[in-house]
């Protein structure tokens, strides 16, 4: 065969591939269509979630993501975090998320039932049953991602999956670029004030297109 014709044969194999990745890979982020956007509910935005929301490791709580992320919006952001809740945990308190009607809700949970190495099957059913009841109320939710903690199994796959199947808006690997670095670390697993800074950075530009 000559090399013109291998160059063609090459080519022909790339635009093949591109195709099939294009029709029968995997979905965009968030190219599902979203639920409650614009949100039927006029309350508050809430974080809810664990420590990573409570803001463990800033600089007091006034450094959290959620503190950072109302100076961004400009909005109050309403810090309904806990530490140490897990998925089931976080479900026995959710009634007073849905008191506040809020109209964004920003779910970042599951961390700790990787650390606990418990059922993921069981916990990501019953984030997206979570997701559901919040969604019932008319709010709009953002899921936060994460793709796994030091010596897990990266876990994004399952983010995305809730996220597509709820009809929420993903917003991938949130501690991407911070978990890790010693200068956005407060410890192995908690950012510190600049990490902090740098997810609400990033959740924020997340919601920009669904703010109104």
């Amino acid at each position: 065969m000559s090399i013109q014709r291998r160059l063609l044969f090459f080519l022909l194999l790339l635009l093949a591939g591109a195709a099939f990745y294009w029709f029968f890979g995997p979905s965009r982020v968030n190219s599902w269509r979203i639920r409650n956007a614009p949100p039927a509910a006029f309350g508050p935005v809430v974080a809810f979630g664990d420590s990573l929301t409570a803001g463990r490791g800033a600089e007091g709580a006034e450094n959290s993501y959620p503190a950072a992320l109302s100076l961004l919006l400009g909005r109050p952001v309403e810090n309904m975090g806990v530490d140490g809740d897990t998925v089931a945990r976080a479900y026995e308190r959710l009634e007073k998320v849905l008191e506040r009607s809020p109209s964004i809700v920003v779910v970042l949970l599951g961390g700790n039932d990787m650390l606990r190495r418990m059922d993921l099957d069981e916990s990501f059913s019953l984030l997206e049953t979570m997701i559901r009841r919040i969604q019932e109320e008319g709010s709009l939710v953002f899921l936060a991602g994460l793709e796994g903690l030091p010596l897990l199994a990266p876990v994004g796959k399952r983010y995305f999956e809730a996220a597509k199947n709820t009809g929420s808006v993903l917003i991938p690997d949130v501690l991407k670029d911070i978990l890790g670095k010693p200068e956005l670390m407060a410890d192995g697993i908690h950012p510190n004030t600049a990490g902090y800074r740098i997810m609400a950075e990033r959740i924020a530009k997340a919601m920009a297109p669904y703010l109104r």
